[in-house]
């Protein structure tokens, strides 16, 4: 570049334009605006942040959630420094918000906002919190009336963003905080799953549940995953299956897994493939991972597909003292293709499309005690952060 070209002055449009580029990381656009008071005025208009965030579209994955239990819930990061976001940016002091008593459960986290219901033996599902980690904003509903009848019934439960396009897709970026909201909650009294939807704009949980026969099924899987305008969740008992909740009618059915895809199974987990616009299922068998893709054939006939094993021992180089247990899945980032798994000693986040993995944490991080019961479930959450200026309730 010529040295007259340094002395020319960029327009304002023109360093938009160059800040819009920055990458969506906590830390990037603070430091950014940290060069001279003209960039860091640019970099806090709320107009020229509503463009940053819909020109990156999928926000980052900064970290996730675990709920051990008798314990408030717990952040863990998945960045590194400097934007790492530390855990107590993302505390949530449950006892202090509220007298119900019971014990509180995530049961989601999906579009940058975060599911809890409060449980208690005998009570059932008490109330339900939508918590906006980054901005602190807590919304408490009353659970649908008709659970009244279902009181030995627990519930399942996942929070969407209602924003939608013309063609149906998810609508990303700042959208998610300012469109309205769905919650739908799930449950099974062995025979019979059960669905309730409710909507923010409505501000109720309209006047019939969905309801579909599930035969033997003991328990429903706290993992939700969403493809377009369905909802998926495990359906353990004597057959297991996958439960698929139809957004658009409310409607339930059944997807039918045969037996011996998961004979002598230590774990089994729904999840997306393809971009996530397929259907795929996790059959964990040790450290092995099988994973199994729902398709329908030329013949217009649906089944399971198998892909290629995984063996996650080898790939991320487990001790023998770690492949003692059988290694667990966590979680799944959808947006991101990351599972989260855990040996006896560790978790891990992996790419299902690469297989890079990194090591985020140690699982006695979460024990108080030997006594301690172990982590079934974590919640990743995707959503833009400003380090600077975003709030929590801590």
């Amino acid at each position: 570049m010529p040295p007259e070209m340094d002395e020319i002055p960029l327009s304002d449009d023109v360093l938009r334009e160059i800040l819009l580029r920055v990458p969506p990381l906590p830390t990037q656009l603070i430091r950014a605006g940290a060069v001279c008071r003209r960039w860091r005025r640019i970099a806090a208009e709320p107009g020229f942040l509503r463009r940053y965030r819909a020109h990156h579209g999928e926000p980052p994955l900064l970290g996730f959630f675990v709920n051990p239990r008798g314990r408030e819930p717990l952040f863990r990061a998945t960045l590194d420094a400097p934007d790492r976001v530390p855990p107590e940016r993302f505390s949530l002091r449950l006892h202090d918000d509220t007298e119900l008593g019971g014990n509180w459960y995530y049961h989601g986290c999906r579009h940058g906002r975060l599911l809890l219901l409060n449980w208690k033996s005998g009570l059932g599902c008490r109330q339900i919190l939508i918590w906006d980690p980054v901005s602190g904003d807590l919304i408490h509903l009353s659970p649908p009336p008709q659970l009244d009848a279902l009181k030995g019934v627990f519930f399942q439960a996942t929070v969407i963003c209602a924003a939608t396009t013309a063609a149906g897709d998810h609508v990303h970026g700042d959208n998610c905080k300012s469109n309205p909201f769905k919650v739908v909650l799930v449950g099974t009294d062995r025979s019979t799953a059960f669905a309730f939807v409710y909507s923010s704009e409505t501000g109720d949980w309209g006047d019939h549940a969905a309801e579909t026969p599930v035969g033997n099924c003991i328990s429903l899987g706290c993992r939700c995953i969403q493809i377009g305008d369905f909802l998926y969740w495990m359906l353990f008992g004597y057959d297991n299956n996958i439960l698929e909740f139809n957004l658009v009618n409310h409607s339930l059915s059944v997807v039918y897994v045969p037996t011996h895809i998961h004979e002598d199974h230590d774990g089994l987990y729904p999840i997306t493939l393809q971009e996530g616009t397929e259907l795929g299922l996790i059959v964990m068998s040790r450290s092995c991972m099988q994973i199994w893709q729902w398709m329908i054939d030329f013949d217009g006939l649906p089944g399971w597909l198998p892909l290629e094993p995984i063996y996650l021992d080898n790939l991320l180089h487990l001790s023998a003292g770690e492949c003692v247990n059988p290694t667990k899945v966590l979680g799944f980032s959808q947006d991101y293709n990351e599972l989260f798994v855990a040996s006896s000693a560790r978790i891990f986040m992996v790419n299902l499309e690469s297989l890079r993995f990194k090591e985020l944490c140690k699982m006695d991080e979460f024990l108080d005690s030997p006594d301690s019961r172990p982590i079934y479930a974590v919640y990743p959450i995707a959503s833009f952060y400003d380090a600077d200026s975003s709030s929590s309730s801590a």
